[in-house]
């Protein structure tokens, strides 16, 4: 399993050497081989990337985050052919059904609940609010048909941040808004990543349909994981005006945290991998047994 995440700040220029990455920074030449790295993440607009690193980039598996002039996530480049039965897997995704869709996302929605009223739990937020999402939870229906999830993530929102916070995915304004994005934009290339090398093709999911998001699938399952990124935002940035470098850093590391995951503790991002397994168990053999919620609650920060 490859974990290092490379984060290439101001570089002239990334390039292939044998099957390593080689960044050329200010006179200076770093190596690090491409086996084992996960995501790389850019900033700064100058930097120049060949081709053949991309090519082996994606025969890696390895993502590439691009971030705008104010070091926000903008665009992730990932393999497309992760998996050496890519057509097959794609001719079984498209028979899923919508049973099984909702039946998936019935528990995503409830794995998801469940670790937000663990994060308003942990930080002694109002009883009331824990308990209404406990309710919630408790009453998530096939293809949550009466969306428990936006009422959920409402109270959620307004509890852990204050009543005046408004969650902004574009032209963010505040810090809080500002490393809640880039956290989730980390979260979602590594599960891109993981997705794409199981075979899964991110553009199909089980709830999400946006035809110009051609990450639905991905935007379903990470579901679960978007808190661990709410827990550091709310102990880190309650108190900063600006998303400054070094927590940059530190919300790009948040997958090599510690998490339980079923009966085991490992890095989130082996729990995400366990995670995609144990999804397409519940797929293929309709076993719900390895399809563990992520117990945002034990994180342990790197």
């Amino acid at each position: 399993m490859t974990w290092r995440i490379v984060h290439v700040c101001q570089s002239e220029k990334m390039q292939l050497k044998l099957d390593n990455l080689l960044i050329k920074k200010m006179g200076e030449d770093y190596v690090i081989p491409l086996s084992d790295i996960s995501i790389i993440v850019a900033e700064g607009g100058e930097t120049v990337v060949t081709l053949r690193l991309l090519s082996a980039l994606s025969k890696y598996n390895i993502a590439l985050i691009v971030c705008d002039n104010e070091h926000l996530p903008t665009g992730i480049y990932h393999s497309q052919n992760g998996h050496f039965r890519a057509y097959k897997k794609l001719q079984e995704q498209l028979l899923w059904t919508q049973e099984q869709k909702d039946k998936l996302w019935q528990i995503v929605t409830y794995f998801k609940i469940n670790n937000q009223q663990d994060v308003l739990s942990m930080f002694e937020k109002n009883i009331d609010c824990i308990q209404l999402l406990a309710d919630y939870k408790d009453h998530i229906e096939f293809g949550d048909k009466t969306n428990r999830e936006g009422h959920a993530a409402k109270v959620y929102f307004n509890e852990l941040f204050g009543k005046k916070f408004v969650r902004l995915t574009q032209q963010e304004t505040d810090v809080i808004n500002a490393g809640l994005n880039y956290g989730y934009a980390i979260m979602r290339a590594q599960m891109a990543r993981i997705i794409a090398g199981y075979g899964l093709n991110p553009l199909i999911g089980i709830f999400h349909k946006n035809e110009y998001n051609q990450f639905n699938l991905v935007d379903d399952l990470m579901e679960p994981f978007r808190q661990i990124i709410d827990v550091w935002v709310y102990q880190n940035l309650l108190d900063e005006e600006y998303l400054k470098y070094e927590f940059r850093l530190a919300l790009t590391d948040t997958l090599n945290a510690k998490i339980r995951y079923g009966k085991e503790t490992c890095s989130v991002t082996v729990a995400m991998d366990k995670y995609v397994k144990g999804f397409l168990k519940c797929i293929s053999d309709k076993d719900t047994s390895k399809f563990y919620c992520p117990i945002v609650s034990s994180v342990e920060w790197s």
